[in-house]
């Protein structure tokens, strides 16, 4: 589909979106990939700036999708860089092909984010699965009374409690 707005934006000003578009998303997956690195290694103190590291190249480059977009390149960003009539001498190869990067990047992120996912998801249960275990075992503490007899509980306290 052919958008006319995007015919009004300059050749030039159309390949510097379509570059710092790419530019921004390629910073989002390094920085997943960073988030994954520090979710391997349990850091807790790398995963906090990775985590903000990440959030931050998730807004710039919304930002930079955004600017992308009120040229008039919206859907079928394809079709509109090869009908742009001020996309030539190389201008439209090179646009098509920031175009293909964004797309296997944009795919690249999706599955690193997935993935980090995936990971957060098995740690927070196995974190659970820890916790569920030591709330069992302080739940299931034998009591024992002031004669030394587990059957009488009355006025007991846990051992090693005061």
């Amino acid at each position: 589909m052919m958008n006319a707005d995007s015919h009004a934006a300059s050749a030039e000003s159309i390949a510097h979106a379509l570059e710092y578009e790419l530019e921004t998303l390629t910073q989002v997956v390094e920085t997943l990939d960073i988030e994954h690195e520090a979710l391997m290694g349990s850091d807790a103190e790398r995963l906090e700036q990775a985590v903000a590291a990440k959030q931050r190249a998730i807004a710039t480059h919304a930002q930079a999708r955004h600017e992308r977009e009120k040229l008039g390149l919206k859907d079928g960003l394809r079709a509109q860089i090869e009908s742009h009539p001020g996309l030539f001498n190389g201008l439209r190869d090179h646009a098509l092909a920031c175009v293909d990067e964004l797309r296997e990047k944009g795919e690249a992120s999706k599955s690193a984010n997935q993935r980090n996912g995936r990971l957060i998801a098995g740690l927070r249960e196995r974190a659970r699965t820890a916790l569920s275990l030591l709330r069992y075992d302080a739940t299931n503490v034998t009591l024992y009374g002031h004669h030394g007899s587990a059957e009488d509980t009355l006025g007991s306290r846990l051992i090693g409690s005061a």
